[in-house]
């Protein structure tokens, strides 16, 4: 969810009230907030990180919205940028009527971590 300090940073449908590059930018925020996930779960070593298997994609957005994989390619590009080529990944991205606390995007992954 593309939160920032426990808030809604983004919040409206791409296509009406958020535009393509605000949704990109909501999906690289939610993707920074799965990789602090991902630093919690492994105590803050995210060199245990050995890929990025699959990313989700969620866009709330307008019927004529089609845009879609560009919205979710926020996400995309912040993993491939903070973990390079074990950040690349399987996705899907989908439109969907709405998303929980309004926002315009969410972004779910899978990762595969190392032992300690």
């Amino acid at each position: 969810m593309p939160l920032a300090d426990g808030a809604e940073k983004y919040v409206g449908k791409v296509g009406e009230t958020v535009s393509e590059s605000e949704a990109y930018d909501a999906a690289k925020l939610a993707a920074l907030n799965v990789i602090s996930q991902l630093s919690l779960a492994t105590g803050g070593n995210l060199a245990r990180i050995e890929a990025i298997i699959k990313v989700s994609g969620f866009v709330n957005c307008t019927s004529d919205f089609t845009k879609i994989p560009s919205v979710v390619n926020g996400a995309s590009d912040l993993f491939v940028e903070v973990f390079g080529d074990p950040g690349t990944h399987s996705r899907f991205a989908i439109g969907v009527v709405a998303l929980p606390r309004g926002v315009p995007v969410e972004i779910e992954a899978i990762a595969r971590l190392r032992d300690n």
